[in-house]
C-alpha cells in the first residue's frame, strides 16, 4: 500500500483508517460494507467443426435474446422514484445487444477461426477495447465497459452461470449498504436497488473514472461514489461499518461513533438538497438580478438524447458526431447518419441541435483498414495532434464531409438545427466549406430529396490563431463555440494526458483567460452568440467568470447541469462582472487562483438559493 492511499497510519505497519479515492458524486455515506466481487468469468475456448458453426450462431443468438428479455424486464420492474435516466441505461445496453455489426463480426469470427460463441465474443470486445483505448476523451473511453458488461451478460448466458446481482441474497436485510466491487455494471446497481430491503447509500470501485457509466448512473440515482479506491475489496469484510467521504475524496475503515453520528445528519441534509435540485429541471437558469443563462448539453451517440431532455437542458449545444465512425470497420452510410441526426432532432421538440462535423484524426483516428482503403499510401502521423484534424481531415477525403453534410442538411427539416465547424483557422476555411455546402444542396436538389436550404454555420474555437482571426471570421459565421479542452492544450503546449507535464496544464492559466475574454468579447460586441462547451463549462467556481464576460450559452455533459444550474440560481451577473475583470488584472497564475479561492469564499459565505 502507497502512502498516497493511506492518509492515517501512524507507524509503518499500523492499519489503515483511510482509504484515498476520485470523488463523482459528493457527499457522505455511513453503512455496511458489502462486497460485490462480479469476479472474471473463465470464457471456454474450444475449437469446433464446420459443420458445427450453425449451431453455435443460434446458441449465440438465443443467448442475446435472452439477455434482452432480462433487460427488458429489469426496466419493467423500476418504480416511479427511479430516475428517467436508468432506464436510459438499460436502452443503451440493449442497443449494443442489437448492434448489428458487432453481432455480424462476432458471427464471421466463429465461421472464420471455427470456435466457440463465448470465445468468439472475447475476441470481438479485445478488438473494441483497442479502438477505444486510442480515444483521448474520458467519457468515450470508458463507453468500451458498457460493450464488456453487455458480453459478459451474453457469456454468462451461454455457460450458464448467473449474474452476481441474482446471486445476491437480500433477504431479511434492514440496514444501509455500501457496495464494495472493483467495478459494477450499471444494470446490476439497477438490478441491486430493486431488491426489496436492500438499501444502497454508497458504492465504492477499485477502478472507474468520474465519466463511467457507473458514475453518471450514481449520480442520477444520488448516491455518494468513489471510485480508483484501490485494494478496497482486500482491506474490507462483509458487514464492516464503513464511512463514505465523497465531499475529500476520502474512504473511512474505522469510523469512531462521533463520526458516524455526523455521518447520518449529513446523509438527511444531501437527501433535502437532492430534492431541491429534483425541482431545478423545471426551472429557467436566472441570475439573482434577472439574467438568463442557456444550458446546453454535449452528446456524442443519439441514445445520449433521451437523458438531455430529462435533464433540464435548453438543447444540445455539441454533437460529436465523430463517435459514429468510430468502433467499427466501414464508414457510417448516409442513411445511417441521417437515422441518427434525426432521432436527436426530433427527441429535441424544437430546442436547438448544434451538430459538429466530424472532428476526426488526432486522438480520434479511423481504423487503419478504412484509411488504407481511403488512401493506398495512408501511414500513421508522427505528431497526430498537429496533423490532419477536424476540418483539415475533411478537406482531405471530401467524399466523407459531402456525405455527412447531406445527412445533416436532410435531417434539418426535423427540426432547429445548426452546424458546427471544428478546428476553424480562418476565412478561407469557412469559404471551402459552404462550397461543400453548396455540392451537397446540389447532388440532393438533382437527386430530388427535400433537405434544408437554409443552415446556420458556427466555428469551433479551439487554437490561439482562430482567436486571433475573429476580426475576420465573425463576418462569416454565424455564432462561435469555445472549445477550452483543446484551446488548454495548443495555447500552453502542454498534452493533458502526459503526467510528466500535467503542472504545466493549468485552466486558470493568465494566458488561458486573457484568449477566452478577448474570444467572448470581441463575439458578443459583434453581436454574435458565443458558447462554452469544453470540461471548463461545467466548473461551478468558474461560471463567474464566463458570464461575468458576457456569455450567456455553456454546453456540458447533462448530469452536470442541474448543480450548474443551482449555482445560476445564486449568482448576482453584476458582481460576476466585477469579479472578471479583477481576474483578468491579474499577472501570475498564483494571484489568478487566490482570486478565485477568495470569491469561493465569499460565495459560500452569503451565496443562498433562490427556490424551495
Amino acid at each position: 500500500m502507497t502512502d498516497e492511499l493511506n492518509t492515517s497510519t501512524i507507524e509503518e505497519g499500523a492499519p489503515l483508517d483511510k482509504l484515498k479515492g476520485i470523488s463523482v458524486y459528493p457527499g457522505t455515506a455511513f453503512g455496511l460494507c458489502q462486497i460485490f466481487s462480479s469476479g472474471d468469468l473463465e470464457v471456454p475456448q474450444f475449437s469446433i467443426e464446420k459443420s458445427a458453426t450453425r449451431g453455435e450462431i443460434q446458441r449465440l443468438r438465443a443467448a442475446i435474446n435472452t439477455v434482452d428479455k432480462q433487460l427488458a424486464g429489469l426496466a419493467d420492474s423500476f418504480d416511479d422514484d427511479m430516475p428517467p435516466e436508468a432506464e436510459a441505461f438499460i436502452e443503451v445496453h440493449r442497443t449494443i445487444l442489437r448492434d448489428r455489426v458487432l453481432i455480424e463480426d462476432t458471427i464471421e469470427i466463429i465461421k472464420e477461426k471455427l470456435i466457440n460463441a463465448e470465445w468468439a465474443l472475447s475476441i470481438r470486445l479485445e478488438k473494441t477495447r483497442r479502438e477505444f483505448e486510442a480515444i483521448d476523451d474520458d467519457y468515450i473511453r470508458e463507453r468500451v465497459n458498457d460493450f464488456a458488461y453487455v458480453i459478459l451478460r451474453v457469456q454468462r448466458v451461454l455457460t450458464g452461470r448467473r449474474t452476481e446481482a441474482s446471486l445476491l441474497n437480500a433477504e431479511g436485510i434492514d440496514a444501509k449498504y455500501i457496495l464494495v466491487a472493483e467495478s459494477l455494471d450499471p444494470a446490476d446497481v439497477l438490478q441491486l436497488r430493486e431488491r426489496n430491503g436492500l438499501e444502497i447509500v454508497g458504492i465504492v470501485l477499485e477502478e472507474g473514472s468520474r465519466t463511467s457509466h457507473v458514475a453518471i448512473l450514481a449520480r442520477s440515482l444520488e448516491i455518494p461514489t468513489l471510485v480508483g479506491v484501490e485494494n478496497a475489496r482486500e482491506l474490507l469484510q462483509n458487514e464492516q461499518p464503513i464511512l463514505i467521504d465523497a465531499d475529500n475524496n476520502v474512504l473511512e475503515l474505522n469510523p469512531t461513533p462521533a463520526r458516524c453520528r455526523d455521518a447520518r445528519a449529513r446523509m438527511r441534509e444531501l437527501a433535502d438538497r437532492c430534492k431541491r435540485l429534483r425541482k431545478l429541471k423545471m426551472l429557467d437558469a436566472v441570475t439573482l438580478d434577472g439574467h438568463t443563462i442557456n444550458l446546453h448539453a454535449n452528446i456524442a451517440l443519439p441514445e445520449d438524447a433521451t437523458w438531455v431532455r430529462r435533464s433540464g437542458a435548453d438543447g444540445v449545444g455539441l454533437f460529436r458526431t465523430e463517435f459514429l465512425y468510430l468502433n467499427r470497420e466501414d464508414l457510417p452510410s448516409e442513411a445511417e447518419q441521417y437515422d441518427a441526426y434525426t432521432k436527436v432532432i426530433r427527441s429535441m421538440k424544437g430546442d436547438p441541435v448544434i451538430i459538429r462535423t466530424a472532428d476526426l484524426g488526432g486522438d480520434k483516428m479511423l481504423p487503419d483498414e478504412i484509411m488504407v482503403k481511403l488512401n493506398e499510401n495512408y501511414a500513421e502521423e508522427s505528431n497526430p495532434a498537429l496533423g490532419l484534424r477536424g476540418l483539415r481531415f475533411s478537406f482531405n477525403y471530401p467524399e466523407i464531409f459531402v456525405t455527412q453534410l447531406r445527412a445533416i442538411l436532410r435531417a434539418a427539416n426535423s427540426g432547429n438545427v445548426s452546424i458546427l465547424l471544428p478546428m476553424v483557422t480562418s476565412p478561407e476555411d469557412v469559404e471551402k466549406v459552404r462550397g461543400y455546402i453548396e455540392q451537397a444542396k446540389a447532388e440532393l436538389d438533382e437527386e430530388g430529396v427535400r433537405h434544408t436550404d437554409k443552415i446556420r454555420i458556427g466555428g469551433m474555437i479551439e487554437i490561439p490563431s482562430a482567436i486571433i482571426m475573429l476580426r475576420d471570421l465573425i463576418p462569416v459565421l454565424d455564432f462561435f463555440s469555445l472549445g477550452t479542452n483543446d484551446l488548454i492544450q495548443y495555447t500552453l503546449a502542454v498534452d493533458r494526458t502526459n503526467a510528466s507535464v500535467s503542472t504545466y496544464y493549468d485552466e486558470r492559466h493568465p494566458s488561458v483567460l486573457r484568449l477566452i475574454a478577448k474570444c467572448i468579447r470581441r463575439c458578443t460586441q459583434a453581436g454574435k452568440k458565443v458558447s462554452v462547451c469544453g470540461e471548463m463549462a461545467a466548473r461551478k467556481e468558474l461560471l463567474p467568470f464566463f458570464i461575468g464576460l458576457g456569455c450567456k450559452d455553456l454546453s456540458m455533459t447533462w448530469t452536470q447541469i442541474p448543480d450548474i444550474k443551482e449555482r445560476i440560481l445564486q449568482t448576482d451577473l453584476a458582481k460576476a462582472e466585477q469579479f472578471a475583470n479583477s481576474v483578468l488584472r491579474r499577472r501570475s497564475i498564483k494571484a489568478i487562483h487566490a482570486s478565485f479561492d477568495e470569491f469561493e469564499k465569499t460565495f459560500n459565505k452569503k451565496g443562498t438559493a433562490q427556490f424551495k
